[in-house]
């Protein structure tokens, strides 16, 4: 019996054993799973111009890849950057929201710089749909069916061509002769719908002879053929070799989080709600474009503002630029500034890019001057650019700043504002900034924080 006991003791120690064991690491598949989630493919950021004369090019700007960013003009070069390889899609961006599709068709070195023709196609966006789609509701509404004096008899509206409501009329009080049924002719042939003239027929739609032209985005005949650069070398059978969407749309999750009671309210007013001054002439139009073949989520960048609030804003940015300004020119040799100077040339735009509800502003600005006697040139021009963050009060606070002029463009380059982009598909805006300086035009990525402006990336080259 104290054997049994015994036993069964120590069976019992054993089975508590064996359930107080940790689990392996190859137990369990959530740690298989976090794994998988954190390595995704390559992120390729470029821009989208547009060419005065027709036409459109991208610019590669950087690569994303392992946390961390390379130079898309450079990278995997073979000959051309894997960033502008033919068939290459890429999504456009305005404030956060899709505009359209760029295909790359054909890559090319211009000035020793990479850059990429292709085919651009819009896309309508998230408010757009919205009003289309309600303007379609209304126009489909359907009329109730026209009935006789009879209420019983179930009738049909005749085509107009078939004849008044008079003629349908008569038909329905003809006299007895004349609808007592014939006896069928056994020699007749079988009786015809198209024999009947009048009868209620629907148009059909004219078929394209040309179904090339429909605009298909799925798979890769979307896109013209185009051949690689010449002395190219294929990599297409390595498996490991990182991939960007290439000729079919990228899997995404639309993410429409409310902007603001004006947006809700009325869609149409986000469209107008981000620039508050002229846009400065002669910049090309840009969008800033992502070539990603990973599920990831977009949302609207864009802070909308009512008027009142818009000139409340630029009022207070103005201040702060016209401040940086006479800062910049007192310490240097330049063309003093007038005390009635203001900037008329200016750009201002508003952003929520942390998911705050609160509104960073970028002002981006030129103010001319009259040249200083020893200049060559009768123009001189002052550039001015401000970021601030809106505080509780709603006073902009800055927290970045950039002034340079014609003069100093090799040691302060000038900051031209393309717009906010989710550059390494966190969710979070960033802004993204063009470059001129004496030595061209390059590119830089800034992290927007709560009391500083910090440059994350600079690469790319511009025409």
């Amino acid at each position: 019996m104290a054997v049994l006991l015994a036993g069964a003791m120590a069976a019992t120690a054993a089975g508590q054993r064996r359930e107080r064991q940790p689990h392996q690491p190859g137990d369990s598949t959530q740690p298989q799973k976090q794994s998988q989630d954190k390595k995704r493919g390559p992120r390729a950021i470029g821009v989208i111009e547009f060419l005065p004369g027709g036409g459109a090019r991208l610019i590669p700007i950087a690569l994303w890849i392992d946390d961390r960013f390379y130079d898309a003009s450079l990278y995997a070069a073979n000959p051309e950057p894997m960033a502008v390889q033919p068939e290459t899609l890429y999504q456009a961006f305005d404030d956060g929201e899709p505009t359209g599709w760029f295909t790359v068709t054909s890559p090319k070195q211009v000035n020793g710089n990479w850059i990429a023709d292709g085919s651009w196609k819009p896309q309508t966006s998230f408010f757009d749909q919205k009003l289309a789609q309600q303007a379609k509701a209304a126009k489909m509404k359907v009329k109730p069916a026209v009935m006789d004096d009879d209420p019983g008899r179930p009738v049909l509206k005749r085509a107009p061509s078939s004849g008044s409501d008079d003629t349908v009329a008569q038909a329905g009080t003809s006299s007895p002769a004349s609808t007592a049924p014939q006896k069928p002719d056994a020699n007749a042939p079988p009786p015809s719908d198209n024999d009947d003239a009048d009868r209620p027929t629907l148009k059909k739609p004219a078929e394209s002879a040309d179904t090339s032209a429909r605009p298909t985005l799925s798979d890769k005949t979307a896109a013209p053929a185009a051949a690689s650069a010449p002395g190219s070398v294929s990599d297409e059978n390595d498996p490991d070799r990182p991939v960007l969407t290439r000729g079919a749309q990228p899997k995404q999750k639309n993410v429409q989080p409310a902007k603001s009671n004006a947006v809700a309210q009325n869609p149409a007013a986000a469209k107008t709600a981000p620039v508050a001054g002229t846009k400065s002439a002669g910049a090309l139009r840009a969008y800033p474009a992502i070539s990603d073949n990973s599920d990831y989520e977009m949302r609207p960048l864009l802070f909308a503002m009512s008027a009142s609030e818009r000139e409340d804003r630029s009022r207070q940015m103005l201040a702060i630029a016209m401040d940086e300004l006479r800062k910049f020119a007192a310490t240097r040799k330049a063309p003093p500034l007038p005390k009635t100077a203001a900037i008329t040339d200016y750009d201002l735009r508003a952003f929520d890019l942390d998911f705050s509800n609160s509104p960073t502003m970028v002002l981006t600005g030129k103010l001319p001057v009259a040249a200083p006697k020893t200049a060559h040139t009768g123009e001189f021009d002052y550039f001015v650019t401000v970021v601030a963050r809106v505080d509780i009060q709603g006073t902009p606070q800055k927290i970045f700043s950039s002034v340079t002029d014609s003069n100093y463009l090799d040691a302060f380059p000038r900051l031209q504002l393309i717009d906010a982009v989710d550059a390494d598909a966190n969710g979070r805006g960033d802004l993204l900034f063009r470059q001129y300086s004496d030595g061209g035009v390059s590119y830089g990525l800034y992290r927007v924080y709560p009391y500083s402006l910090r440059k994350v990336f600079e690469g790319g080259a511009g025409m």
